[in-house]
C-alpha cells in the first residue's frame, strides 16, 4: 500500500498552534498598556473576544481534519 506523505507545514494542528501563539504574542506584548475601556483593561476585553476566536478555531480545525479524515478514506 503507497503511504500518504505531506507537509508537516501544512497539518491543520501545526498551523492552529502557529495562530495561537501569535494571538497570544499580541496579548503578552499588549500586556503592559494601561488603557482602559469602560473601566476595563483593553487586555482584559481582548481577552474576552479571543474566547471567541478560540471557540470558532476550535470549530475549523474540528471540520479541517474530518475533510482530510475522509479524503484519505478514514472516516466513516
Amino acid at each position: 500500500m503507497k503511504e500518504i506523505t505531506k507537509s508537516k507545514w501544512k497539518d491543520p494542528g501545526i498551523i492552529m498552534t502557529g495562530i495561537l501563539v501569535f494571538i497570544s504574542a499580541i496579548v503578552w506584548i499588549w500586556w503592559p498598556a494601561d488603557t482602559y475601556m469602560m473601566g476595563i483593561s483593553l487586555v482584559a476585553w481582548l481577552m474576552f473576544f479571543c474566547f471567541f476566536i478560540w471557540l470558532l478555531l476550535t470549530i475549523i480545525h474540528v471540520v479541517w481534519v474530518e475533510k482530510i479524515e475522509k479524503d484519505n478514506g478514514k472516516g466513516v
